[in-house]
């Protein structure tokens, strides 16, 4: 199994650009924790760097010397311990209450941000593998904790800058050359940038590997599939995609793992070894041989070089590990950031009187195939339209195209004798109400799936009656909580699961719950027997007198209740007209529902 060598764009993401953005996105959420945070940090590496590693050291090896004051040494170490019992304090209160309201605060922020993006995306994004990467790179700021990483590694950054420029100065007012020895660590970024940058190419190549891995995983677990899984050997198949991804992931590692290795080699051999290195043998030349300075300063100074190198180490590993974490932001910003191909107009639409399509040609993509070709019809104010044909015939494109999830490759849909581009996305899509063939029913209760929005005492009785006219409720009020009962077993052992029908049943009444203009129900019916199913009919008969209907189904017996049918044939309108109109024509309506006919009949003989 080989891995796909065309040449993938190296990752890129500004350390500077991504930082400041989540100290934006911080300072918007939790402003006061992150002052604290970044304070937090500063006073304990100025504390630990320079006061004790310099300062404590110093002052002990002073006494030892018999130098200096008895007062000098108190104020010096009344300084100390009050340095250290602020710097924890500040530490603990940072640790056990503000950074953890901090990341919970920020979290939220950064996910309702998500969330409203998800909510503006056009449908063809959840149909595209590229965007589901990138979707899932963008969550990884709050699933690896980005954010937390990203604030604390520039707050550690900062008070790592500041102790160093303590230090730096510190060595200089001793002797200037000492400072040739931190070159090296300075050096060190370089060769962790680089490592970095190809840890950052390994993830892109493995992301769309953990993807298919992540899918399996899901579709294991999912009630959905379980039948599926349970009964046929599917498992095997999945199984062996899951080890397959795997086997990818090795190789990627392979490709990048001894680069890094040797990258890592390199570096460490020039941020440890050289600096102290060097470091002790000039403080030794000055102390032994120039003997220009005392054992105590001697100390001192290889301490103090010593703290430097680790502080130019830690600032390498943090500007990688930010660089790193910043990538996850990139892709984050480049997700919020990503425009929407279906924009909204500015017109408010007005009531409903009239809907054409005019000419309209649609196809999916580029190099797809043609789904609608040269469609026209109008629909007007209180009818009700059937739209039939095969399977893959271009009704629920149809659907999708009045809701405007995709626009018209040629041609237009006017709304009341306006494109349907000119008006405002989400006031035009309240004018409607759908329910779609693959209906899906939340992990909420029965009330909140039908009302579809936060459920009041005001609103439940409207609830009830939806359910009560989408025939329903007999089976929802015969349970214990009736229609405040939990649907699915998700987070609740005693949670409800309802058969296909009742189901169906639930996301139908969503249509009652509701003030619209126009339905659109696209296979409605396709979970019920034919004794529900005219039942069912007759309650959306009675529940939208006065709307206009359209009807999307292969199944013919809401045709034959519709003021005018649209026949689709392989993407072409290929008949219209009533029932009896289509029937006397003898063409593609008539053979269907006579071969439907005929079947339904078969099935009440054979009883």
């Amino acid at each position: 199994m080989k891995i796909n060598s065309k040449k993938q764009p190296k990752p890129k993401a500004h350390v500077l650009k991504n930082t400041a953005f989540m100290l934006a996105c911080a300072l918007k959420s939790a402003p006061v924790s992150l002052f604290i945070i970044y304070f937090s940090y500063i006073a304990e590496n100025v504390y630990y760097a320079v006061v004790v590693n310099v300062m404590f050291l110093e002052t002990a090896l002073s006494i030892i010397e018999g130098n200096g004051t008895f007062n000098e040494f108190a104020i010096r170490m009344c300084i100390i311990i009050i340095g250290k019992l602020l710097v924890d304090l500040i530490g603990y209160i940072n640790v056990y209450t503000v950074r953890i309201k901090f990341e919970i605060k920020c979290e939220s922020y950064i996910n309702s941000l998500i969330f409203k993006k998800a909510q503006e995306v056009e449908l063809g994004c959840y149909e595209n593998p590229d965007f589901f990467d990138k979707y899932n790179r963008a969550t990884w700021v709050i699933e690896k904790s980005g954010f937390k990483r990203i604030i604390e590694g520039s707050a550690w950054t900062l008070g790592s800058v500041v102790s160093l420029i303590l230090l730096i100065g510190y060595l200089y007012s001793i002797d200037p050359f000492l400072l040739i020895f931190l070159v090296c660590p300075v050096i060190v970024v370089a060769f962790r940038v680089f490592k970095n940058n190809l840890e950052l190419e390994k993830e892109k190549d493995m992301t769309p590997y953990e993807r298919e891995k992540d899918y399996v995983r899901r579709t294991i677990l999912l009630k959905d599939f379980a039948k599926e899984i349970k009964t046929t050997n599917i498992f095997v198949v999945l199984e062996k995609r899951f080890r397959g991804a795997i086997e990818k992931n090795i190789q990627v590692i392979k490709k990048y793992g001894w680069k890094i290795a040797l990258l890592e080699c390199i570096s460490d051999y020039f941020a440890e070894i050289i600096p102290v290195t060097g470091g002790f043998i000039y403080g030794c030349y000055r102390l032994m041989v120039a003997g220009d300075i005392a054992i105590s300063d001697f100390s001192v100074l290889v301490s103090a070089i010593t703290t430097c190198r680790n502080k130019l180490n830690q600032l390498a590993h943090y500007f990688a590990m930010q660089q790193k974490h910043c990538l996850w932001v990139q892709n984050l910003r480049e997700f919020l950031e990503y425009e929407p191909k279906i924009q909204g107009g500015s017109l408010i639409p007005e009531e409903f009187s009239s809907l054409e399509f005019r000419n309209v040609y649609f196809k999916y993509s580029e190099a797809a195939p043609y789904i609608l070709k040269n469609v026209s019809f109008k629909i007007e104010k209180g009818q009700t339209i059937a739209v039939v044909g095969h399977n893959g015939a271009g009704k629920t494109t149809l659907s999708k195209l009045i809701m405007r999830f995709y626009d018209v490759t040629e041609g237009e849909i006017l709304y009341n004798g306006i494109n349907i581009k000119e008006y405002d996305l989400l006031k035009y899509r309240e004018r409607f109400a759908s329910v779609f063939q693959d209906y899906r029913v939340f992990a909420m209760t029965v009330c909140e799936n039908v009302l579809t929005r936060e459920v009041t005492d005001q609103n439940k009785e409207t609830a009830v009656n939806a359910l009560k006219t989408a025939g329903a409720y007999e089976k929802i009020g015969g349970l214990p909580s009736k229609e405040d009962s939990l649907l699915t077993k998700e987070f609740d052992p005693d949670g409800i699961l309802l058969s296909g029908g009742e189901t169906q049943k639930v996301t139908i009444a969503r249509l009652f719950a509701r003030d619209f203009d126009v339905a659109i129900l696209d296979e409605p019916s396709s979970a019920l027997d034919p004794v529900a199913e005219s039942k069912m009919y007759d309650a959306l008969m009675e529940g939208t007198k006065g709307k206009t209907v359209l009807y999307i189904s292969h199944r013919l017996s809401s045709a034959t209740r519709s003021d005018n049918i649209l026949v689709f044939n392989n993407g072409v309108l290929s008949e219209q007209g009533t029932h009896s109109t289509l029937m006397e024509k003898g063409g593609t309506y008539s053979e269907m529902f006579e071969l439907q006919a005929s079947g339904y009949k078969g099935v009440f003989e054979d009883e």
